[in-house]
């Protein structure tokens, strides 16, 4: 096979770099992998595929019109027998090929299921556990009610998560926060104002404002109150991982998922407004 053929097998340029080369090679084979493409055929050209990523890569490979002759009289002159010969070694090849990916696979396994990760990833899981029954038993428990003081609001609109007009207010003690845009709520009202907030997480979930003769009810917007549903079904994604383990896209996918996105987003949930003390007190601090 010549280099120019090799190319064209390829589907690339004469003056590809080698880490195109092996690229397209990845590309190709993930999708001519006998494993993979029930084409009879897909067994022989993934064959071709490897050889000519061979040629292409071996800096000692010399072009040459000779051998090129020799080749093609070498092929119109092969015997049933060398016939059969060459593909049992490329059958060879090819098991020898399938048992190294396998190899790789099961370390790569292994390493997911085993030692400091796997321990780290079940604490991962059991957090986010806590945290799902936590978010959903709080639509059922009673809610805590905070004084505070609002200090001004913005005049800009938004687009929120849970209502269509949001904008943003700022309280002495909370800080800067998004509520349902309601004007009247706080035009006319007194600056003191009463925070209603979940019992575990105390997270914020409505703003209560009042003037002489009405009481209103604000909704905060784009806060962990707002997603709380949400929460709860990503809180329950590292279960699946941890109860079935099998070598496939889908284990790997929602392992990596549950370790870096759910464990950052618990990470952050435990650790800011002091979240984790009113989880370990239960709510009551």
């Amino acid at each position: 096979m010549t280099r120019a053929e090799c190319f064209r097998l390829l589907n690339l340029p004469a003056d590809s770099t080698d880490a195109q080369i092996r690229k397209q090679y990845k590309k190709l084979a993930l999708r001519l992998h006998p494993d993979v493409n029930p084409d009879p055929l897909a067994h022989e050209v993934f064959i071709k595929l490897g050889k000519a990523v061979e040629i292409l890569l071996n800096p000692d490979y010399k072009e040459s019109v000779a051998e090129e002759k020799r080749t093609s009289r070498r092929a119109a002159n092969e015997s049933e027998e060398e016939r059969l010969e060459r593909m049992r070694v490329a059958k060879m090849r090819y098991e020898q090929q399938k048992m190294q990916q396998a190899r790789d696979n099961n370390r790569y396994f292994e390493s997911l299921t085993s030692g400091m990760r796997w321990s780290i990833y079940k604490y991962i899981m059991r957090i986010s556990l806590v945290l799902s029954l936590v978010l959903s038993t709080e639509f059922f428990l009673p809610m805590h009610y905070e004084h505070d003081i609002l200090l001004g609001s913005s005049k800009s609109l938004n687009n929120g998560i849970i209502k269509r007009n949001i904008t943003g207010i700022e309280l002495q003690n909370r800080g800067k926060y998004y509520v349902q845009n309601n004007i009247y709520a706080w035009k006319y009202a007194y600056p003191e104002v009463i925070i209603e907030t979940t019992w575990f997480l105390h997270t914020p979930v409505k703003m209560i404002t009042s003037d002489d003769f009405t009481r209103y009810r604000t909704p905060f917007d784009f806060h962990i109150g707002s997603i709380r549903f949400g929460l709860i079904i990503l809180f329950l994604v590292p279960l699946y991982p941890y109860l079935r383990r099998r070598k496939t896209l889908t284990f790997v996918f929602l392992y990596h998922l549950s370790f870096w996105g759910v464990g950052t987003i618990a990470a952050y949930i435990l650790l800011t407004q002091g979240r984790i003390f009113h989880l370990l007190s239960l709510g009551f601090l």
